[in-house]
């Protein structure tokens, strides 16, 4: 590889990996183990009275849903959790539990849109020297999954165990990275995770309202397709990561189409 800068980041050489990340599958039967459990647990409690009923909470929904400042509201949630480490699951979920399976899944795509482009800008306007010294040792690890593809690497990021998507959306930002390709790429690669959490919220709700069957078969087609996803992108990555420096004058290749 050629030689850099002495601030350079550079991902030339191999990073490492987590169990989790080698095997997404053991990690889907992991979720959908503890789906299994939260689903049989949340159908007890509901027919001993603990919880409130699937009408109860379908209406109380529906009046969250119908209000105007629910998608700005949440919006607002989803950046400024973004500077506090706040995992991406909790707060799908949170949008899964006020706004309804549907409506809270296609809102939280929307809000962590605009948290992405938001936490891109920040890395970009912020600079190498300030992401070295806010991400410290983990810098080079998250520039590690940017390769020469930022459309493919954004897609690809979302579904392997990296850091913080602060620190993810920043690296993406510091590099040559095109803010339309990322964007992109991002816009797809969260989908998974989003309708995992939305096929946990209606099976949750399948079983308050007393259908286990529904509720234990919607738990586990959403765990197959985020399994599937997940085994499909760690491929794509291991085919797609190549070395080149995040700073300097390699170039990203900003192709939204190009996968190879």
């Amino acid at each position: 590889a050629r030689a850099a800068g002495p601030h350079a980041l550079r991902m030339s050489d191999p990073l490492p990996t987590s169990p989790a990340a080698e095997q997404p599958a053991r990690r889907a039967m992991l979720l959908g183990g503890v789906l299994l459990a939260l689903v049989l647990g949340v159908f007890a409690l509901g027919k001993l009275g603990v919880l409130p009923d699937g009408a109860a909470l379908d209406s109380w929904m529906e009046g969250m849903g119908d209000s105007p400042w629910g998608l700005p509201a949440l919006i607002v949630v989803f950046c400024a959790a973004a500077f506090f480490g706040m995992p991406q699951f909790a707060l799908i979920a949170l949008a899964v539990a006020v706004f309804g399976p549907w409506t809270g899944a296609a809102y939280a795509w929307i809000a962590t849109m605009a948290s992405g482009a938001l936490t891109f800008w920040v890395g970009r306007l912020a600079g190498e020297e300030m992401f070295r010294r806010y991400a410290g040792r983990t810098a080079n690890r998250m520039a590690g999954f940017i390769g020469r593809n930022a459309f493919v690497a954004s897609a690809v990021v979302r579904n392997v165990p990296t850091g913080p998507p602060l620190m993810v959306n920043m690296a993406f930002g510091v590099s040559r990275a095109g803010f339309l390709p990322y964007w992109a790429g991002m816009a797809i690669g969260i989908v998974p995770k989003i309708l995992l959490i939305a096929f946990a919220g209606r099976s949750l709700i399948a079983a308050l309202a007393g259908n286990p069957v529904t509720a234990i078969a919607t738990a586990l087609a959403g765990v197959a397709v985020y399994a599937a996803v997940a085994v499909w992108m760690r491929r794509r990555d291991e085919r797609q990561r190549q070395s080149v420096a995040l700073i300097g004058k390699d170039q990203v290749d900003n192709a939204a189409g190009s996968a190879e």
